[in-house]
């Protein structure tokens, strides 16, 4: 996996270097560990046995590319905002 930076829905996804990195393991791609980062807050990942990703907080759905996941991700908040918020009027009333 190589660093990227994407705009989705307003929010900014990227996979970065993590901070730390020895000079030789930031220079190696093969070896370099990358964080994901939505809106500048990381989020915590896996890697599933068969090469497909997981995010901690959405254990949900699984995929070969991770900027695809983290789409997913922005795409479930969003709806489970959405009904918080619905759920919130429907109790003033």
């Amino acid at each position: 996996m190589e660093p990227e930076r994407e705009e989705y829905k307003g929010h900014r996804i990227e996979l970065r270097p993590r901070e730390g990195l020895d000079a030789a393991r930031e220079e190696d791609l093969e070896l370099e560990d990358l964080e994901l980062h939505i809106d500048e807050q990381p989020v915590r990942y896996g890697q599933l046995p068969d090469g497909r990703y997981a995010l901690e907080e959405y254990a949900y759905d699984w995929r070969d590319d991770l900027m695809e996941l983290a789409r997913r991700f922005i795409d479930y908040r969003e709806r489970a905002e959405q009904i918080q918020r619905e759920a919130e009027s429907g109790e003033e009333n």
